[in-house]
Order: C-alpha cells, then structure tokens, then sequence
C-alpha cells in the first residue's frame, strides 16, 4: 500500500508541474497589428497545449489504474477494520465475564467474610464465658459425680463442651482458609481482566490507525481524482481559447493584408528606391562567383553599395513580419522583411544594428528602417535588396521602370541597366 500512495503523490506532484508550464494565451489579437510570425507561435503554443492533452490523458489512464488498485487496498483495510471489529468484540465478551465472575467472587468473598464475623463472635463469646466462669476444671466436675452415670454425664458433656470449642475454632480456620483462596481468585481475575483490557485498548488503537490509514487513501483518491479533472478541464478550456485567438489572428492578419494591398493600389503601386541617390549595383540578382568562396553561385537579391550608417527607406508601406536581432543567427546578419500584401515581401540585410521596426508594426512607403551595415556574411558596406513573390525570390529591379542603375563587369568597367526589365 505504501509503494501505491508514494506513486499517487508523484503523479500529483507531475499534475502540479505540468499546470504550471500550460501558458494561458497569447494576448496577439489585442495588439494593433498582427504578424505570420504571431501566428506561427499560437500555432506553436497550440500543438504544445494538445501535446500536453495527450500526455494528461495517458497519465489520466494509468492514474486510473493506480486509483483501481488503490480502491482494493481500501477493500482490503475495511475487511482488517471487520476482523478488528469482531477482535474489540470478544474481548470485550470476555471483559463483561470478567466482571461478571469477580462481581460473583465478591459477592462469594462478602458472604465468607460475614461468616468469619459470626464465627468469630461466636469464638468471642466461648472464650468470654470461660474467662468470667474463672475457666473449667474438667476434673473438678469429674470429682462432684455421686455415682458412675454422673461420671460418664459429666465426663460426655466435658467432651460437647471441648468438640464444641474445636469446631469454632476449626470453623474459623476453614472460613479464613476459604476466604483467602477466594481473594487471590479474585486478584487473579482482576489481573486477568486488565490483560484483557490492555488488549482491547490496543485493538481500538489499531482500528483508529486502520481506518485513518483508509480515509487517507480514500482522500488520496477524490484529490487526485478531482486535480486531474480540473487539470483536464483547465486544458480543453485553453485550447478552445487558443483556437479562438488563432481564428481571429489569422482573420485579422488577412484584413491587414487586404488593407495593405487596397493602400498600395490606391498609392499607383509605385516603389521607392531604399537608397535615395544610390544606383551603382555591386552585385545583380541571379548567377555569380561567391565574393568569399570564390566558387560559383546564386545570387538571391541585389547590393547596393553605401556608407555605414546610411539610412535605409521602406520600399513600399506594408507590415514588418520578421526582425532579426542576432546578427550571428543568420548570414543576412540584422535584417527585417516586409509584407506588402497580394504576395509580395521585401528584405532588408546586412544592417549595422537591430533593425528600428518592430515585428506587426505598419510601416509607410519612404519610411526609415534601419541603416547600412556589414553584419552577417557580407564583405563590406552595401545593402542586400531582396524581393520574395508569394515565397519565391525575384529580381528586384522588376519593379522599377524608368529607372536606371549601373553595374561594373568583369573587365571593370561600368554598364548601365535599365529598371522594369
């Protein structure tokens, strides 16, 4: 029984644990803005709260099982309580015939006792005759006899008189005799009656311990029955909560997006260039020799050439999904992405520091981001200009016709490329 409640109160113990790492949900719908990135983590916190489900539910079902073998233990101390029972019942049989023969004793020892009182006055009463008679000179009387029948009179009462004597005294001796066997019978008994006693206090004692020891088992059950149920119930209630939130984040982020696209349509869908002034590319999007390998390579956006710490501009407004603050997490170094909606995300790398938006903040076309830096796998000041269509990269001078930018080949000299194409 001890290695079943050692285990009930690990498994309560692993139930408190596991309340204590179910984070209630994500605030995300009440903030102003709503990123891909929000949503993967309720996505996230909701396959981590039905993992714990699932983990509640195999622990509920071994849980059970303790508590199914608990239920016989408590079958098993309640069959002891029974025998303890019957056990406080004879003895206390046996008490109430104690007391039944020593009330007899005492009653037998009363009798004895007022029985050596009478034959002790009697005793009293011969020797008190005899000291106010002066005493008996059986000779004497012997000695009056007028014929041989007064003699043999005389000589048969003397012989009453002494019988008389002799049986007072051996009376006596008898009732004393009697009376004493008679005590020692009822010290006997009384020593038996407190064996008797002292054994039934000791099975009271053991039922008190046998029924305690059963009502902590039984409360042992209904605590754990009932933290698991409400642990149950505390995990149905946050993931309905959970995939409420989801719901609505996911409407929401759909609503931005909707709104952001409507914005940029009604702004001519125009792009600004995020370097003010800066058209040189050092490098073209697509095919190239790796600056640092020197191995063949793709290119997955377009740099642009600029001091350290020139501001870099929003190409267009939309909503930051991705900030990286480690720049050693990433070959990009600090960069941030921007969703414009209907698909289409710019990336901002290699900058100097954290980018200055944060993720779900709305910026505006023109905006300032952040500023050129080096950081990540990069071989000098210049920023990486990205564009990503619904997840796949493109050249980002697509987007810019009627702009020209310029580029140096491999005998260096400088070529001009016109944008849009």
């Amino acid at each position: 029984m001890k290695k079943k409640t050692q285990r009930l109160v690990v498994i309560l113990l692993a139930a408190a644990l596991l309340l204590s790492v179910v984070v209630p949900a994500l605030s995300i719908v009440a903030r102003a803005d709503v990123t891909q990135s929000d949503i993967q983590n309720i996505k996230d916190e909701l396959a981590d709260i039905q993992a714990q489900k699932k983990a509640t539910e195999a622990r509920l079902a071994a849980i059970r099982s303790d508590l199914s073998s608990a239920r016989e233990q408590v079958e098993l101390i309640q069959g002891q309580v029974v025998l303890t029972e019957a056990q406080i019942n004879a003895s206390q049989a046996l008490l109430d015939e104690f007391d039944r023969q020593i009330a007899g004793k005492e009653l037998e020892i009363q009798g004895l006792e007022q029985q050596e009182e009478a034959q002790y006055q009697e005793f009293y009463r011969q020797v008190r005759w005899m000291e106010e008679t002066g005493g008996v000179n059986y000779l004497s009387i012997l000695f009056e006899a007028k014929s041989f029948a007064d003699m043999l009179d005389y000589a048969m009462l003397i012989g009453d008189i002494m019988d008389y004597s002799n049986r007072i005294i051996d009376q006596l001796e008898a009732t004393q005799r009697e009376l004493g066997a008679a005590r020692d019978e009822l010290a006997a008994d009384r020593a038996e009656q407190a064996a008797a006693q002292q054994e039934l206090e000791a099975h009271k004692a053991e039922l008190d311990v046998q029924r305690a020891n059963a009502q902590d088992l039984l409360n042992q059950i209904a605590a754990t029955e009932s933290e698991y149920a409400a642990e149950a119930k505390q995990l149905a209630d946050t993931e309905a909560q959970v995939n409420k939130e989801l719901k609505e984040a996911e409407k929401k982020y759909q609503e931005q997006l909707a709104a952001l696209a409507a914005q940029n349509n009604a702004n001519s869908g125009d792009w600004y260039w995020p370097l003010p002034g800066r058209y040189h590319l050092s490098s073209l999007f697509g095919s190239r020799k790796d600056p640092i390998s020197g191995l063949p390579a793709n290119h997955t956006g377009t740099d642009i050439p600029a001091p350290r710490g020139t501001p870099i501009y929003a190409a267009k407004t939309g909503v930051v999904t991705t900030v990286n603050t480690n720049y050693r997490a990433s070959s990009y170094g600090y960069y941030c992405i921007i969703s414009h909606g209907n698909g289409y995300a710019t990336l901002y790398a290699h900058q100097n520091q954290v980018p200055i938006v944060k993720e779900g903040q709305t910026v505006q076309k023109g905006q300032i981001i952040g500023y050129v830096g080096t950081t990540g796998r990069s071989t000098g000041y210049h920023l990486h200009f990205e564009l990503r269509i619904n997840g796949v990269r493109n050249d980002i001078i697509k987007l810019y016709p009627g702009m020209t930018f310029t580029a140096t080949n491999a005998a260096g000299k400088r070529y001009n490329i016109p944008g849009g194409k």
